[in-house]
């Protein structure tokens, strides 16, 4: 599992730093228990965007994901942009009578985001998420601040 982690991070380095970040990002997801998440979002090309991010929740086990997000944008006008979105990552969950787990997991959803200047946006996005057989669907908020 170890191998596959390092090789998650090692194509998950390689896709941003061949790309031009634009946005450090800041949400909290809204889900059966609440967590936050910091990431950053790379344009790739004129319409799809690169977006890894580490979430953190708060809850009687430890559990932090790291996952990769790929955004296909549609413009909207008026500063408002459509974006569904597929992605994957891991899922850390150590509880603390029991022992650590590790799962794959699977991001399916859509956001929209909003330039309120050339420096920061918002955004909501809507994400089903697969996880070691069970899925659930979730609401994160956040900021995106330009780089």
């Amino acid at each position: 599992m170890k191998k596959l982690f390092a090789s998650a991070l090692l194509a998950a380095s390689v896709a941003t730093a061949s790309a031009q970040v634009q946005t450090l990002d800041f949400k909290g997801d809204l889900r059966s228990t609440f967590g936050l998440g910091v990431g950053i979002t790379a344009d790739l090309t004129d319409n799809i965007e690169f977006s890894p991010a580490a979430n953190f929740y708060f809850d009687d086990v430890t559990n932090v994901q790291a996952e990769a997000d790929f955004h296909y944008k549609f413009d909207l006008g008026d500063d408002f942009t459509l974006y569904p979105l597929v992605g994957a990552g891991l899922d850390f969950n150590n509880a603390k009578d029991s022992k650590s787990d590790i799962n794959f997991l699977v991001n399916l959803g859509c956001g929209v985001k909003k330039d309120f200047t050339s420096k920061f946006a918002g955004f909501v996005e809507c994400k089903y998420q697969w996880v070691g057989g069970h899925g659930d669907t979730y609401f994160s908020l956040g900021v995106k601040l330009a780089i």
